[in-house]
């Protein structure tokens, strides 16, 4: 199956299909939850380039990569009932990881202390038991609530993380 993954277009229908998942031990994903779902998800990793450009050579003669950075977006995110009502256990960070925990504490910053990092996190194609991505040591880079007079109560989630990996589906 490798390289061949949703060759037939099937759709990720939002809370059917598409989950967002997350290990709060492991940055190695062994034992992922579902913590929600979300209309729309974004991922995107840029890699940093530093050229060596000649004196009287138009081209560079060399780009060397310097550094990798990975944001993910999550617009339109519901937590899974279990998060919404349970919370979800975790080790790192102590308590209980609920929507709002998305939305970190100040105080932590003021007082010098780090924000919590989620370990491991994924997109998970129910249909097809798959992962579509990954990427692990996430830090909570921007939160805002948003709902309609008819929906639920949403986050919009932005997160950086060290790497990206396509599931392994994708890979040949």
């Amino acid at each position: 199956m490798a390289g061949t993954y949703n060759i037939k277009g099937d759709v990720l229908a939002q809370g059917t299909n598409l989950k967002v998942r997350a290990d709060l031990n492991d940055d190695a994903g062994s034992n992922p939850v579902v913590i929600g779902f979300v209309q729309d998800a974004n991922i995107s990793k840029s890699t940093s380039i530093q050229r060596a450009e000649v004196l009287g050579e138009i081209l560079p003669v060399s780009l060397d990569p310097t550094s990798v950075q990975t944001t993910i977006t999550l617009r339109g995110f519901i937590p899974s009932k279990q998060v919404l009502q349970e919370g979800i256990d975790t080790v790192r960070g102590g308590g209980k990881v609920h929507l709002k925990s998305f939305n970190f504490d100040d105080s932590n910053l003021l007082d010098m202390k780090v924000a919590t990092k989620i370990p491991y996190i994924d997109l998970w194609d129910e249909k097809h038991k798959s992962i579509i991505g990954s990427s692990s040591f996430l830090v909570v880079t921007g939160y805002r609530d948003s709902s309609s007079g008819k929906g639920y109560l949403m986050a919009d989630i932005t997160m950086e993380g060290i790497g990206y990996d396509n599931g392994p589906d994708y890979k040949g």
